[in-house]
């Protein structure tokens, strides 16, 4: 398969052997992923209910009859085209609609199979489907009822779903049959069942179709009336939203950097494309998932990872996102795992409120920056005025505006830098009560990023990272109240983590556990402070030689530790944390190791760029940046779209090319 990304004087193309496949979201949690043969129950069209935070699978897959092996996969950033023989296919997902826009170049037939389901539910009994004409639109109507052979009750309605279609020839004609499907990738995966039976419901005629998707029958049928009347200008937004993203100051100075190449840039712009996707803008509904196709929550530690870089380009949501979670801090002082209604078990958070005061610093140092460009402007107004030609009625109109301005931007910093310093006092004053012993944080199992029990190893306790989110805290909150007690705390808990982590060699992972792991660089990329430079690169020195995977990641292990596995082991957890490269800490590592010693550490820093790069760009799901490979070879495995993947590939592009 040829795989082409299309951005203008920038395009590449690169023919691969693997299956790849695309994914396109709405801002609403809705995505479409469609690869060569349907590889997962994952993938296909999606729906997400706001309200419910629930995620429903309704297509698992459109199938052209006699044309269904893709030779070139077209990666067009706001839409997605395949080539099936002579036939290409174009897929778009309208912004804040529930719809999948679906052309051909020629009229064809095609199949449409559908598998209605809540995503994580794989109960075959009980699904029914009818099919009508109503309003233009031919209606699917789906109603999942409970039935003995698998649950408690029989006939029990649980929900309805209505998929609407148009398309610009009326045939249709209902194949109404069963087929049954293999996942290969789930059964890869070890995630069960690998066979599933879907419905073939329909064979329709045309080269123009319209999918939209409800819970509503009506809003469903006039979602596809509306949209399929007007698909040109909806695709020419499409394609203005994608663009006004790259006018962004940050991203226009990658893109025009003649010293990065056309495959770094391109997949930058992927990247921030990708996290750009995981977007929900949805009324009251807000934030970024941290990944699809199975991590449709708002997970705080993820987002808060991820906020940097959504904070770039999209500033209205970012300061949306940095309230929202301001105002989520518990008594004990910590924010919850995950921010709003959702049936998933809340595992506690040892450092989601931690990157919350990280980021809430660069926010401040942001504001301080701010202030002195704001007392020059008010220096030259002071100068202005002094002037005899201020009594001009023009220049005075032009100076009362400047006022007004400077006034309101103030009044925006100073209640920030209020609500910050309020809510940085609430948490330390829980923290302190609640989660420290001997000056430490410390933490329950399961609590830290690192969220998997395996045997023994499960990271409770007094861990690295976990302290240098704390040291952060104490240096803001001295910052902002010049407190002395702050700065007291601070130095207090510093001395003590050099004294009981940092033996001259190794800085370890948790009090008394020296095991080698890749957290020495979060706890550097957050408290730089803790360690000189020189001790960095000693730390950092004797961690790659434990750590380096030769084709450019860290495993999450020692090497040469007993619980090491070489290859990823998929819903079995025992790779997980225990081997298994996460590409978020590939990326803040070079950006980290950058920071420290550019030079020393050059040859890790290109490798780890470039391996990130050629995942994103070729393998898995094209231009999504997934969530981590196997440590013997690099690949895409598990979340094939993750948010701080994405984040902090575009934060360390920034960082190492700046």
């Amino acid at each position: 398969m040829e795989i082409v990304h299309n951005l203008g004087a920038l395009s590449i193309k690169k023919r691969v052997d693997e299956d790849t496949g695309f994914l396109l979201a709405n801002k609403k949690g809705g995505y479409c992923s469609f690869f060569n043969s349907p590889p997962s129950r994952y993938h296909g069209l999606f729906y997400f209910d706001e309200k419910e935070m629930e995620m429903y699978r309704l297509i698992e897959n459109i199938e052209i009859l006699g044309h269904n092996d893709v030779s070139i996969l077209k990666n067009n950033f706001h839409f997605a085209e395949r080539v099936k023989n002579s036939v290409v296919e174009s897929f778009v997902m309208p912004k804040g609609q529930n719809s999948l826009i679906y052309e051909l170049s020629d009229n064809s037939e095609i199949d449409l199979i559908l598998d209605c389901k809540k995503s994580y539910d794989n109960r075959e009994w009980g699904r029914h489907y009818e099919i009508s004409e109503e309003n233009g639109c031919i209606i699917v109507k789906f109603t999942k009822k409970t039935d003995k052979r698998e649950d408690s009750s029989d006939g029990k309605e649980e929900f309805e779903l209505y998929l609407a279609i148009k398309s610009n020839n009326n045939f249709y004609e209902k194949n109404n049959r069963w087929i049954e499907r293999h996942y290969s990738t789930d059964e890869e995966r070890s995630s069960p069942p690998f066979r599933r039976h879907v419905y073939n419901a329909l064979k329709l005629k045309g080269s123009k179709f319209l999918f939209s998707v409800s819970k509503n029958k009506n809003e469903a049928a006039n979602e596809c009336n509306y949209i399929f009347n007007n698909i040109e200008g909806i695709k020419k937004m499409e394609k203005e939203s994608f663009f006004s993203i790259l006018n962004n100051d940050a991203v226009k100075k990658i893109i025009s950097n003649k010293t990065i190449s056309n495959e770094i840039k391109v997949a930058y712009a992927n990247a921030i494309n990708s996290l750009n996707n995981l977007i929900v803008e949805d009324k009251n509904n807000y934030g970024v998932f941290a990944g699809l196709p199975w991590f449709f929550q708002f997970w705080a530690r993820d987002s808060l990872v991820a906020f940097k870089s959504i904070n770039k380009f999209n500033r209205q949501l970012g300061k949306k996102m940095l309230f929202k979670h301001l105002n989520h801090i518990n008594n004990d002082g910590r924010l919850p795992n995950l921010i709003g209604q959702h049936g998933l078990k809340k595992l506690g958070s040892a450092d989601a409120h931690g990157w919350l005061f990280l980021r809430c610093r660069e926010i401040v140092d942001s504001i301080n920056r701010n202030k002195q460009t704001i007392n020059s402007i008010k220096g030259s107004i002071k100068a202005i005025k002094e002037n005899r030609s201020h009594n001009s009625p023009r220049i005075k109109e032009y100076l009362k505006n400047c006022a007004l301005i400077i006034r309101k931007k103030e009044n925006e910093c100073h209640h920030l830098i209020y609500e910050i310093e309020n809510s940085l006092e609430k948490s330390l004053n829980g923290l302190l009560k609640h989660h420290t012993k001997d000056n430490f944080e410390v933490n329950e199992k399961q609590e830290t990023w690192m969220d998997t029990e395996f045997e023994d190893d499960v990271r409770n306790g007094i861990r690295i990272e976990i302290q240098a989110l704390r040291l952060n805290m104490y240096g803001l909150m001295f910052e902002l109240t010049q407190n002395n007690k702050y700065k007291i705390l601070e130095n207090l808990l510093k001395n003590k983590a050099r004294q009981r982590f940092w033996d001259g060699k190794i800085l370890a992972d948790g009090l008394n556990d020296f095991t080698i792991r890749p957290n020495i660089f979060i706890a550097s990329y957050i408290y730089q402070e803790l360690l000189s430079n020189k001790e960095w690169e000693t730390c950092f020195d004797n961690a790659l030689k434990a750590l380096w995977l030769d084709w450019g990641g860290l495993a999450t292990i020692d090497k040469s530790n007993p619980l090491f596995t070489n290859e990823s082991t998929g819903e079995n957890i025992k790779s997980y944390h225990r081997g298994d490269s996460w590409f978020w800490v590939n990326n803040l590592a070079a950006l980290t190791m950058s920071r420290i010693n550019k030079n020393k550490f050059q040859k890790y820093i290109k490798k780890i760029i470039e391996a990130s790069t050629e995942e994103i760009l070729w393998k898995g799901c094209i231009g999504c940046h997934s969530e981590l490979s196997s440590a013997k070879e690099l690949t895409s495995k598990g979340c094939f779209n993750q948010a701080w993947s994405n984040a902090v590939f575009i934060e360390m592009v920034e960082g190492v090319f700046g």
